[in-house]
């Protein structure tokens, strides 16, 4: 235990008075361990404000592109269509964006798509969820004199309805390919969408 005088509290006659001396306890083990997770969390913060986008610098400086589309197909779908998001779908998609349906027909542009999902998804009168079926990803790298320019990712995903208990009954199958390509600012922007074989549910 060390002791810390107060400011107002002189020595007399070369002694501290009792009541001028206050006593500081060491930090016990329990504040010791909430001093330092608030060290990480503030570093963890600090991480992610730091963390760059996803561009073609971080790919090229060893990013697997396998997860960087994993953490997109996530963003849009995860984020944007399951928790009806529309601002992290706005920000994913190419303002030229052409959207292929096979039985919804063409949609053109960022803010035709965003209606649309506005429109048919997040209109409040039921919930949707998409979930991708595991083992159906595939990417398919495009070039450019050897530099990578775009990547086509395939899947397939099914539709579910969620009721208000939970309970999602599921809708339909589909097969997709998307087309994402690296912008003048380095970051990947899906700009074409082909939504096709919808089926009923296996």
């Amino acid at each position: 235990m060390r002791r810390i005088t107060r400011p107002h509290c002189g020595i007399r006659d070369g002694v501290f008075p009792l009541l001028c001396v206050t006593p500081v306890w060491p930090p016990s083990a329990r504040n010791r361990e909430d001093a330092f997770m608030k060290h990480v969390a503030a570093g963890l913060a600090l991480c992610a404000l730091a963390a760059p986008p996803l561009t073609a610098q971080s790919v090229h400086a060893g990013d697997d592109l396998e997860t960087v589309f994993d953490t997109l197909d996530r963003r849009l779908f995860d984020v944007g269509f399951n928790t009806c998001n529309l601002e992290e779908s706005a920000s994913l998609v190419a303002e030229d964006l052409e959207f292929y349906h096979d039985q919804g027909g063409v949609t053109h542009g960022r803010d035709a798509f965003i209606a649309t999902m506005e429109q048919n998804i997040c209109n409040g009168r039921q919930t949707s969820r998409r979930e991708r079926v595991d083992g159906s990803f595939r990417l398919e790298r495009l070039y450019e004199d050897g530099t990578l320019y775009g990547v086509i990712q395939f899947g397939s995903h099914r539709f579910l309805i969620v009721d208000d208990t939970g309970h999602a009954e599921p809708t339909g199958l589909a097969e997709f390919a998307h087309l994402w390509l690296l912008n003048d600012d380095g970051v990947w922007e899906l700009s074409r969408v082909l939504s096709y074989a919808h089926r009923a549910p296996e």
